[in-house]
């Protein structure tokens, strides 16, 4: 079919052919257009990448995408025993022996019930109600829950049933799953086909892919074992919180990685406070999730109190299995798995929790000492398998190494001793300590600890590069500025302080990108506006910084208590608590304080959200930027204990300031005469004015309110997201565009002009043309002519008057003739009969019949883009096209899955626009 109609176009192009023959050229290739998009939809699926351009037709960036993926999970060379081979049966031949070697029983290990009765005591066990939730036969109700969880355009296991038809015939496959569930707890072993996994390997970042090793092995299971895992893993993850030690912050609700660095962080910024040497070492095991002994983790559930029926259950799910690993030229020969927990398995991170829950209660009660800190030990910290362990001194080494060598010994996790690191949080005269390298600068986490952003910041920039070559709309680049950008600073932003240079630096590049390196058509104030404001919700670092500063601030107020805010609990305490703190009218600079970086910008964010209650009966003594001491705020906690917090509470009933006796006399705290004079002869004289002789005579009791919100959303709720934050940074700025419409149409009604291309499912080319036609900021040779004087203005159609948008899109002659027999186009609708006019085309066409200008107004933003097309083809505006064009739309309408698509199409058939438009051109 494609060749045939190829062909016909080469034929085609090689004469002079008449206008109906151009019809039935342009016909063919909007068919060939079709087949290419059909094809480049399934290289999508096959990419694994979101259609970030859905109807773009950029078919080039799907194939070449595609291409990138295959290259990069295909192994065609390998280094096998210090020799390079590409022959395909060695690499899987020494593939297979590798893993087998790898997922065998280690029949060193000692004793795990010996080392679990050690620790005994100190594990916490599972609620009554949590064994009771975990016990529970399957039901139909959880199957059909972890079907629906399945996610879409997922590779299958090898038995090729993709989780779309798990859901199609949800109905009818559920019973059947739960009668096979409930047969194999019974029995102590899955199905066949259910025990099969296939490898499938992925190369680990800034590794050497021809060892194979650096390869990371994620297990595909069929999506019926899928579901089987999912059940319990649903009931396990509800579990967790409480018997899971505070310190580990993997794959749990409501913890993040930045509590791990930002505690690294702390001790370096705050190490005054830390009385030793004290050191940090960074540990890494070898394949951690790959070589946990089944046996072990299984006695784990028992020690954590776990049921008959949950402990049979997991047993189940591990007993006998197999896999084999998938390789660009098939698959290697399978082999059996006795150990290690699959990755790419949803139970998998929760039973890798409790097991190294184990580690830190070892830890916890091993002799070692850990970095004592304000009262309280500090002994480790964890994200899944990233372990931090922290020492009084270099000499607690070589103990915490045994320690974990124990933990290894039963566990079967291997301690990987040369990846090891040691960080000194003061001075160290060592290079190593034990054969462990002593290093001035970590990689933890993603984050290089006394590290500045700039390598993180050209990798980012040199990812936007490779996005510029390709046909994206304004949208799709707005998009990619978050995914491909924003996205890869976020641990960076949420965990340090980024400096204003570097804020810049990377606003100037995400907006380059967004321009494509051009002019910038509009302000970055406009793009940042929301899309009822004339903007596209573009997110600039400075606001990101800001959302995610303040929202540190509401986790650790969510979260106080904690191991990870010991240090900031201790600093903020000197100021009377952060949620007093913040209330107050304080300058960062004036702190009598230190403060780190990463704080001082936390508070100087949390300003530009908060707005403070100035009047003067209720000023804050406490940390007040007027309110001063040789240039530093107050706060006298001995003060602030006893209730004395506003300026006001400083004057007597009759409006005076009281004097040292009077003040001791009235509140009846012990106060040193040096302190009095220090506060009294700090408040300024301007606001003792003010109060003065306006004091009630009533005493006033002081109430602080404990809830800390903004606009009366408190700061710990829900509310108070990221969409809420971004919403207080947000200035809003006024588009420059609505004064010239406002001189041409009266009584526009701009929400709904700005909300109008999001009501459709279209490209997000179609919208891109509305939107740049509104901002006037849409290419014709008028406004380009700004940038390039020498250019031709003449317009590309009649080429006799100057190409404004208002002319090419309204007023030229061929434009004019294409509205009028749109014009007729819609008057063959039953129920639609309209005159448009510039308001209509440019703006929005509205009346009484609210289905009509949906219809109406489809077709107007489908008429500007075809005009759009035809003047960058060198082609006049066509009617018949144009019929060709909505044709292929509605089609695609009446094939999508989209809610909104599938609504937009039953509108169109209430006004019969299909049969008009699919009529014979």
């Amino acid at each position: 079919m494609k060749e045939k109609l190829y062909r016909k176009l080469c034929l085609s192009g090689n004469c002079n052919i008449d206008q109906e023959n151009k019809n039935k050229l342009l016909q063919l290739q909007l068919d060939l257009d079709k087949i290419y998009e059909y094809k480049a939809k399934g290289a999508f699926i096959r990419s694994r990448k979101k259609w970030l351009e859905e109807g773009e037709k950029n078919t080039k960036y799907f194939f070449n995408m595609e291409k990138r993926n295959v290259e990069l999970a295909s192994m065609v060379k390998l280094n096998i025993d210090g020799q390079l081979t590409e022959n395909s049966k060695e690499i899987s031949r020494y593939v297979a022996e590798f893993y087998e070697k790898l997922y065998s029983y280690d029949n060193k290990l000692s004793n795990a019930q010996s080392f679990l009765d050690s620790i005994k005591d100190d594990i916490t066990k599972i609620s009554e109600s949590s064994i009771e939730i975990c016990d529970q036969e399957i039901s139909l109700k959880e199957i059909s829950h972890c079907i629906n969880k399945l996610k879409d355009n997922k590779s299958p296991g090898n038995d090729g049933l993709i989780s779309e038809f798990y859901k199609y015939f949800q109905n009818e496959l559920s019973p059947f799953l739960l009668a096979v569930f409930r047969e194999a707890i019974q029995q102590g072993y899955l199905p066949n086909s259910l025990r099969q996994g296939l490898i499938t390997l992925l190369p680990k970042p800034n590794k050497d892919i021809l060892f194979l090793e650096n390869w990371r092995p994620i297990t595909l299971i069929n999506n019926d074992a899928n579901i089987f895992a999912r059940i319990f893993a649903e009931r396990l993850k509800n579990c967790l919180d409480p018997i899971i030690d505070e310190c580990q912050s993997g794959f749990m609700k409501g913890r993040h990685i930045c509590n791990n660095i930002r505690l690294i962080l702390d001790l370096i910024d705050y190490n005054e406070f830390i009385t030793d040497n004290s050191i940090v070492l960074f540990v890494d095991f070898f394949e951690a999730f790959d070589t946990i002994d089944h046996n072990f983790m299984l006695e784990t559930l028992n020690y954590f109190g776990f049921g008959v029926y949950f402990k049979k259950a997991i047993k189940t799910l591990y007993n006998d299995c197999n896999s084999s690993v998938k390789l660009s030229y098939g698959t290697s020969s399978r082999f059996k798995i006795n150990r290690g927990i699959r990755q790419g398995c949803p139970i998998s991170p929760f039973l890798f929790l409790l097991v190294t829950q184990t580690m830190v209660i070892h830890i916890k009660r091993d002799a070692f000492c850990g970095i004592r800190l304000l009262e309280k030990e500090l002994k480790c910290s964890q994200l899944a398998d990233d372990t931090a362990i922290f020492f009084k001194s270099e000499t607690e080494v070589k103990k915490a190494i045994e320690c974990l060598n124990i933990f290894s010994s039963v566990s079967g996790l291997c301690l990987n001793i040369k990846k090891f690191v040691l960080f000194p949080l003061k001075t160290c005269n060592h290079n190593n300590i034990l054969g462990i390298p002593v290093k001035e600068v970590v990689d933890y986490l993603g984050i290089k600890i006394c590290k500045d952003l700039f390598l993180r910041f050209v990798n980012f920039k040199q990812k936007f590069n490779s996005w510029l070559m390709r046909d994206l709309s304004l949208k799709g680049r707005i998009l990619l500025s978050k995914t491909e950008g924003l996205s890869r600073l976020v641990y960076t932003a949420l965990a340090l302080d980024v400096p204003q240079s570097v804020i810049k630096e990377v606003d100037t590049v995400l907006f380059n990108f967004i321009w494509k390196n051009r002019p910038h058509y509009l302000k970055k104030t406009i793009l940042c506006n929301p899309i009822e404001d004339g903007g596209l919700n573009v997110l600039d670092f400075n606001t990101a910084n800001c959302v995610f500063k303040n929202k540190w601030i509401k986790n650790y107020l969510k979260s106080k208590g904690k191991i990870w805010n010991i240090i900031p609990e201790f600093i903020f305490d000197k100021l009377g608590g952060l949620e007093f703190f913040l209330r107050c009218n304080f300058d960062v600079n004036k702190i009598p304080i230190k403060l780190s970086s990463f704080h001082k910008q936390v508070f100087l964010l949390w300003m530009l959200i908060y707005k403070h209650n100035v009047s003067p009966h209720k000023s804050v003594i406490w940390n007040h930027k007027y309110i001063t001491f040789k240039n530093k705020s107050l706060f006298y906690k001995n003060w602030y204990n006893n209730g004395i917090i506003l300026v006001r509470q400083l004057f007597k009933n009759n409006g005076y300031l009281f004097n040292y006796c009077e003040f001791l006399n009235y509140y009846k705290i012990p106060v040193t005469a040096k302190e009095f004079a220090v506060v009294f002869d700090a408040v300024p004289s301007g606001l003792i004015q003010l109060l003065s002789g306006n004091v009630s005579s009533e005493a006033i009791p002081i109430y602080i309110n404990k809830q800390l919100s903004i606009d009366g959303v408190n700061i710990i709720e829900f509310f108070f997201n990221n969409f809420y934050i971004k919403e207080l940074c947000r200035i809003a700025l006024v588009p420059k565009l609505k004064p010239f419409w406002n001189s041409m149409y009266s009584q526009i009604e701009w929400k709904e002009v700005w909300n109008l291309p999001n009501k459709y499912c279209l490209t997000n080319k179609v919208k891109e043309i509305t939107y740049k036609i509104i901002h006037l900021i849409y290419p014709v040779r008028q406004v380009v002519s700004r940038f390039f004087r020498d250019m031709e203005i003449t317009c590309s159609f009649c080429n006799t008057e100057e190409e404004s948008i208002k002319h090419l899109f309204c007023e030229c002659v061929f434009t004019q003739l294409f509205w009028i027999e749109v014009e007729y186009l819609i008057f063959k609708f039953p129920k639609l009969k309209i005159q448009l006019s510039g308001k209509d085309i440019f703006l929005l066409y509205k009346n009484e019949n609210v289905e009509q200008n949906f219809v109406v107004n489809l077709i107007i933003m489908y008429g500007k883009y075809h005009i759009h097309k035809q003047k960058w083809t060198n082609n006049k505006p066509n009617i018949i096209l144009f019929k060709i064009e909505l044709k292929h739309y509605i089609e695609a309408l009446k094939e999508a899955r989209n809610k909104k698509a599938k609504r937009m199409y039953r509108i169109f058939e209430s006004f019969s626009v299909y049969i008009f438009i699919f009529s014979p051109v």
